[in-house]
């Protein structure tokens, strides 16, 4: 439904929940899970589902994917369809933040459709409505994810009323076919993984079911904003105010993006890479004739990324039995020509957190810049994605 940029094959998580051994009555769980694959896959399995994200935008829309819907919810979803207005009059302040991004007529309509939307008593039928919303904010505005934020690409769509009906009703259809299919439980919330053991055990409170395996695939050490690609769905979403209320999100993040707070130290392997990057940024510098001041961040972002995802790994630890399974879908990455070898480090840092590697399997090539490429070509044959399988001693 939703364009989600870093999410991952379904299939996969179905071969990996099997391969993991986890039993009907346990509960499958996802400390990144984005638009809701890990869980929702869990659920349609006969698993039960958990996860957390920090992106209140990503965990509405997998929690939609996941209720369990009326006959009468989702027909009365196609029943008011004729009562959106056609012509409105739109109240464009409130989103004055972002309407820059879209062409003027497309954004009085995305306004007129958000208030009637905000209007619906049904609450499923809302969720549903402000889920096709919120999947035709990119496509109705003048911006595209990619790389590190959003691109100017201008829009196709020219009809926002029809554009959100065909979205709406692929959505109802979908949900029509899972009416019965839905036999567990599954849930996201939004927060950040470095509390996952405390809102895990709060969740589970009342249920008392055992963790089956995690499954997840966190932010790559990429220098990737991620809230920055999707801050149009946040700020019309009301999940923001406007777009400087999505700091409050960020800061809870892992930090895979230059910008973060400053680490001081980290693990060994980590400070050599952090000090190989060091000693490269000059040398390239001096090359171009240009101060790279975003490369310069980079050390502190690898030395923070990799401290909080060892603290990630120890309350996944805190989270499961003796003999289960942790898998990770990993990058490995780039910087002036220096690689940083993530699936290796983070398998060395399991084993620090009462882990063994059972394997690190990879799952193809991965590729860096053009630019980093052109400079540094050996780096087109040895950069691959990965899965890390880990088993609680």
């Amino acid at each position: 439904w939703f364009r989600y940029r870093e999410g991952f094959s379904g299939e996969l998580i179905k071969e990996l929940i099997k391969d993991s051994g986890a039993s009907k009555d346990e509960i499958i769980i996802d400390p990144f899970s984005g638009s809701g694959t890990t869980p929702v896959v869990a659920v349609l399995e006969g698993y039960n589902g958990f996860g957390m994200d920090v992106n209140p935008l990503s965990t509405y829309i997998a929690n939609v994917k996941m209720q369990k819907y009326t006959e009468f919810e989702l027909q009365s979803c196609m029943t008011i369809i004729n009562a959106i207005p056609e012509n409105s009059e739109a109240d464009t302040n409130k989103y004055a933040d972002i309407s820059k991004y879209f062409e003027l007529e497309n954004f009085e309509t995305l306004c007129i459709l958000k208030k009637f939307i905000d209007k619906i008593d049904n609450k499923n039928v809302k969720s549903i409505y402000l889920t096709a919303f919120l999947c035709i904010v990119e496509s109705c505005s003048n911006r595209r994810r990619d790389g590190n934020g959003l691109k100017t690409v201008k829009t196709k769509i020219t009809d926002v009323r029809s554009n959100f009906v065909v979205k709406l009703t692929e959505i109802v259809n979908d949900l029509k076919t899972t009416l019965h299919s839905f036999q567990s439980v599954g849930t996201c919330i939004t927060g950040s993984a470095t509390n996952l053991f405390e809102v895990y055990n709060k969740y589970n409170e009342s249920k008392k079911l055992k963790a089956g395996a995690i499954i997840f695939s966190p932010p790559y050490p990429n220098s990737f904003d991620y809230f920055e690609s999707y801050k149009l769905e946040l700020v019309f979403g009301d999940f923001a105010e406007n777009i400087k209320g999505i700091k409050n999100f960020r800061q809870q993040a892992v930090r895979s993006f230059i910008g973060g707070r400053i680490q001081p130290e980290s693990e060994k392997y980590i400070n050599y890479i952090a000090e190989e990057i060091e000693k490269a940024i000059p040398i390239k510098e001096a090359e171009t004739g240009k101060k790279d001041a975003r490369t310069r961040k980079v050390p502190n972002m690898i030395k923070g990324y990799f401290s909080d995802m060892q603290e990630i790994i120890k309350q996944c630890g805190l989270c499961l039995e003796k003999g289960k399974k942790i898998y990770i879908v990993v990058d490995q990455s780039a910087y002036v020509g220096v690689i940083v070898p993530t699936d290796l480090l983070l398998a060395y840092l399991s084993e620090q957190e009462g882990f063994e590697v059972a394997s690190i399997i990879e799952c193809r090539k991965c590729r860096t810049s053009a630019q980093q490429l052109s400079r540094y070509p050996y780096l087109k044959n040895v950069l691959r994605e990965s899965i890390v399988e880990l088993v609680k001693k």
